[in-house]
């Protein structure tokens, strides 16, 4: 969850998510720290373990309006766990893409569905069986 840890790993570890979408494979702990990100839209919510779910981002379906915008996400999850989020956009054209990320612990990562999208993100979160978990999803969107 939220740690203190120094300016230049939190910058290089959000950096290197970003551009790459994976963390590095050495890092035990996550160094992630979604207060500093400027998210405008903040869920702090739960989740039952091991079931795919849908809405996690707090909206049961997505839709874009003429402009495109890239979504950025931190989400914050206890470190133990591991949330797989999967995004499935259908695109105005008819196209369809999805997006996964499994990487374990807290995380930051972009899609983009484009203008004139529907999409909708589904989540899956480890742990214990019959067990809630808690995470926070932060968002914002960035013109593309």
């Amino acid at each position: 969850m939220k740690r203190t840890i120094p300016v230049l790993a939190v910058a290089t570890g959000v950096l290197g998510a970003m551009l790459t979408g994976i963390s590095p494979a050495s890092a035990a702990a996550s160094a992630v720290d979604c207060s500093t990100g400027g998210y405008t839209y903040v869920l702090n919510t739960y989740v039952p373990t091991n079931i795919q779910r849908p809405g996690v981002d707090g909206s049961t379906y997505n839709l874009s309006g003429q402009k495109a915008y890239t979504h950025e996400v931190c989400l914050d999850i206890p470190d133990t766990s591991t949330f797989t989020i999967e995004v499935r956009i259908r695109s105005a054209d008819g196209s369809t893409n999805v997006f996964v990320d499994d990487r374990p612990g807290d995380k930051v990562f972009r899609f983009s569905p484009g203008a004139y999208s529907f999409w909708q993100t589904y989540g899956t979160m480890t742990g214990p069986d019959s067990t809630y978990i808690y995470y926070t999803w932060n968002e914002k969107k960035i013109p593309a």
